[in-house]
């Protein structure tokens, strides 16, 4: 179905996993590694790490190359925008996006969902044209969503029916493309680490952040002491901790505290005894 797959990160990573099952003579386009961190030392992606260690087949993304032997690509959280002359040279090629277009184009649809208590979301398989997000429809897929839905939560779902598609292409896809509509056309932006900040919302807002952020932030709150405390969970239940907000509080049941590592709220607590 696919003989190239393009992406730049690790929400990219199931999706190749998907497909390098399927078939191991997939092709793989990513981007260099970026220096970062501490010493500023170049860091591979995850998605080179994983084809080195599947001996995958992989390439960096040149925007002025003409890549002969793709016929139909997937591009699933690539960080690079495709300019006008490579998508003149490289026609066929696709992107996965976590929402039901033209709704939330741009790089955050599930996190806006979140935070819009939208009741439904969905996915949708397009050609990538020179408008972001704006290219005519190969696949859509509705689902429903509820209030205790995790951002993590929503991807597994369009992950597991993207499943589905991947094992019978040919009962999901066509070639048959659908122009998007003109109509109710909305646009997300890429948060920052002050977007995931609660310590000023009500409580309804901050439990939206937690859920919305969980996969790119998360959340946090920073304490009396201004100890940072990385939110990953919230509960109805007090297991000790509390953290005070606009309206009330919240408490948090899977936490990072500043300078330690993921852990449970009982667990951060019983080590403070």
């Amino acid at each position: 179905m696919f003989d190239h797959f393009i992406s730049s990160d690790s929400r990219g990573l199931p999706y190749l996993s998907l497909i390098e099952k399927l078939d191991k003579n997939i092709k793989v386009i990513t981007t260099k590694p970026i220096k970062s961190g501490r010493g500023n030392k170049l860091k591979q992606n995850k998605i080179e790490l994983f084809c080195i260690d599947k001996k995958i087949n992989y390439e960096y993304f040149d925007p002025d190359k003409t890549y002969s032997d793709l016929e139909k690509a997937l591009c699933v959280s690539f960080r690079n925008i495709f300019n006008k002359n490579f998508l003149n040279i490289n026609k066929s090629i696709f992107n996965l996006h976590l929402s039901m277009l033209p709704k939330y184009r741009g790089p955050s649809p599930i996190e806006n969902t979140i935070l819009n208590s939208d009741n439904y979301f969905g996915y949708t398989i397009f050609k990538i044209n020179e408008e972001i997000d704006a290219g005519p429809i190969l696949y859509q897929k509705k689902f429903e969503s509820n209030e205790s839905m995790y951002a993590s939560d929503y991807y597994d779902v369009v992950l597991n029916h993207f499943k589905l598609i991947i094992n019978d292409p040919d009962r999901y896809l066509n070639e048959n493309l659908i122009e998007q509509s003109n109509k109710n056309i909305s646009k997300t932006k890429k948060f920052n680490k002050n977007d995931y900040c609660i310590n000023n919302n009500d409580v309804r807002s901050a439990k939206l952040k937690i859920k919305a952020f969980n996969v790119i932030g998360p959340a946090y709150f920073n304490d009396e002491n201004n100890i940072l405390f990385k939110i990953h969970s919230y509960s109805d239940e007090n297991y000790g901790l509390e953290f005070k907000l606009n309206d009330g509080v919240i408490y948090p049941k899977e936490i990072t505290p500043e300078g330690k590592s993921r852990m449970l709220v009982k667990d951060y607590l019983r080590g403070l005894r």
